[in-house]
């Protein structure tokens, strides 16, 4: 980034001196063509200038059974595992005051390497851990896992039939305004569901306009 920022430079200060300064300066000041389109496509968000200082990883589900989690989130939803441990753990959020706890650790990525993961977790020394009642009704504190998938259709389909998955919405198209007023609405098609351990997920599929 830091060299490419000294070549634009460098090229600014020939162009000026040869009298194309001020066209170069307005011609980047204008919205190109591609900024346009890409802001006129309810698909694409623009990237950032700079990168920001932070990327959210994974979010982490603590499970009953990870074998009827993976049901799930492995099998039906197509996430890969990448990571798959027994460990134990020592934070007051996991030990709550007493000694380490064993746990079983398992991390699924989707398309990206990086960000975007599932981790499951699994006290193991706690085979018979009493079941999380699924809530009625979303409120402050809940969360909800969105999720991009080819075909919304097939998928919620498949999740349906993962052990101790709720449906709460079926498959059904949405319509959301435009992040830009140029644009045509959002239209998306998914469904919405508790998973085995109350984690409410959404999956949808972004039509085309």
């Amino acid at each position: 980034m830091r060299l490419c920022a000294k070549v634009l430079s460098l090229a600014s200060i020939v162009a000026a001196s040869t009298g194309l300064g001020m066209a170069m300066a307005q011609q980047a000041a204008e919205p190109s063509k591609q900024a346009i389109e890409v802001a006129n496509d309810p698909t694409k968000i623009v990237a950032p200038v700079e990168r920001l200082p932070i990327d959210i990883r994974r979010t982490t589900i603590i499970v009953r059974d990870m074998e009827t989690s993976l049901k799930l989130y492995r099998d039906a939803l197509g996430m890969r595992v990448n990571y798959d441990e027994q460990m134990h753990v020592s934070s007051p959020a996991f030990a709550q005051g007493g000694p380490p706890r064993p746990i079983r650790l398992v991390l699924l990525n989707a398309n990206d390497p990086w960000i975007g993961w599932i981790g499951l977790i699994q006290y193991t020394d706690r085979p018979d851990h009493p079941k999380v009642k699924q809530p009625k009704v979303l409120g402050p504190g809940s969360h909800i896992i969105v999720a991009a998938v080819a075909d919304a259709q097939k998928a919620c389909d498949a999740a349906k039939t993962a052990p101790g998955v709720r449906l709460i919405v079926e498959p059904k198209i949405s319509v959301y305004p435009p992040r830009f007023p140029a644009a045509p609405p959002i239209r998306v098609l998914g469904c919405q569901f508790f998973d085995a351990d109350g984690a409410y997920l959404e999956l949808n599929q972004t039509l085309p306009q």
